[in-house]
């Protein structure tokens, strides 16, 4: 699987000058480096991800949708070692994922009751995404965190609400 880095820069702990470049530019974040140099130490370069998205204390980790389960590991053995390394919270998601795909990986383990599409006075329209009053708890995250981060992902219109049902 592809990390962002190189395997010699992984193996040997120092940048080549092209990954250099890259952090440089800002084509990889310093967060790339350390959750590829995690990774490979955890999956001998058996597991990777495209690249990470950071919003509040999410970090969002999108690779190709057959890597998702890789990703997280049995029982979210990597996903944990993933948080406890860079100190926030940690979902996966897959790069060509429909809109309620992301939408259930970024909120889990919440259950999602429904999504709507809300139509404005002004034609404008959003997703209105539902959650039960009773996993509201179960959230990972803040609600105007999660809207922010599935709104970024899916490029969707987005509201996140607790529904009481």
């Amino acid at each position: 699987m592809v990390l962002p880095v190189c395997d010699v820069c992984l193996k040997s702990g120092m940048l080549c000058q092209g990954c250099e470049n890259k952090l440089k530019s800002g084509e990889i974040t310093q967060l790339d480096l350390d959750i590829a140099t995690l990774l490979f130490k955890l999956g001998e370069g058996k597991i990777g991800f495209k690249k990470t998205i950071e919003i509040g204390d999410v970090v969002i980790i999108v690779t190709d949708k057959d890597q998702v389960g890789k990703l997280i590991g049995k029982s979210g053995k990597i996903v944990r070692a993933i948080s406890k390394k860079v100190g926030k919270k940690v979902r996966v998601v897959g790069e060509e994922s429909d809109f309620k795909e992301i939408a259930r990986d970024i909120l889990a383990p919440a259950r999602i009751s429904g999504i709507n599409i809300v139509y404005g006075t002004d034609g404008d329209e959003k997703y209105k995404i539902r959650v039960m009053r009773e996993d509201s708890r179960r959230l990972p995250a803040r609600i105007d965190v999660l809207n922010d981060i599935v709104n970024q992902l899916s490029s969707e219109k987005t509201v996140i609400v607790i529904d009481d049902l």
